[in-house]
């Protein structure tokens, strides 16, 4: 049977609408609350440089002083890879201070990574669309914030 040459068209044009929005949906930073970020300082438990996503887990305490696995999400590795981020940055269990915006779902320890403070005071920045880690760093020194932070501190991400 042969389809039209208008038939074949609209197919395509499906599917690529359909695969576009799949795509942004994917892409959606809107589970992470990106008015404030969270100071959370823990040691690595693992480092996920992995497709789509980098993972980076550490163990923290929460807000009862229980140690508990949180995780975050980063960039793919080949947007890490351009600032600096590989497979190798983070060794489990070197301590870690990273700043994070929070997923909005209750109860879950997790959020999105904006930069992280390693052991030895580097800065890397495995993070994706949700935050401008540059401005983000220079806020944060700025304001005495990496200085004076505690663990589980929030700061609004705009004044």
């Amino acid at each position: 049977m042969k389809y039209s040459n208008s038939i074949t068209k609209a197919l395509l044009l499906a599917v690529s609408v359909g695969a576009a929005g799949a795509a942004l949906a994917h892409h959606s930073f809107a589970q992470f609350d990106s008015s404030v970020q969270i100071f959370i300082e823990g040691r690595v438990a693992s480092w996920s440089y992995t497709n789509p996503h980098s993972w980076l887990y550490i163990e923290a305490l929460d807000e009862k002083g229980e140690l508990q696995k949180w995780g975050f999400e980063g960039a793919a590795p080949i947007h890490a890879a351009r600032q600096g981020v590989t497979g190798n940055t983070f060794k489990v269990g070197e301590k870690v201070k990273v700043i994070v915006s929070p997923i909005r779902e209750e109860g879950r320890r997790a959020g999105t990574v904006c930069f992280v403070v390693k052991e030895d005071a580097s800065i890397a920045r495995p993070n994706d669309g949700t935050c401008d880690s540059i401005e983000s760093i220079e806020r944060w020194k700025s304001k005495g914030w990496l200085d004076s932070a505690k663990h589980l501190d929030k700061h609004p991400t705009a004044d």
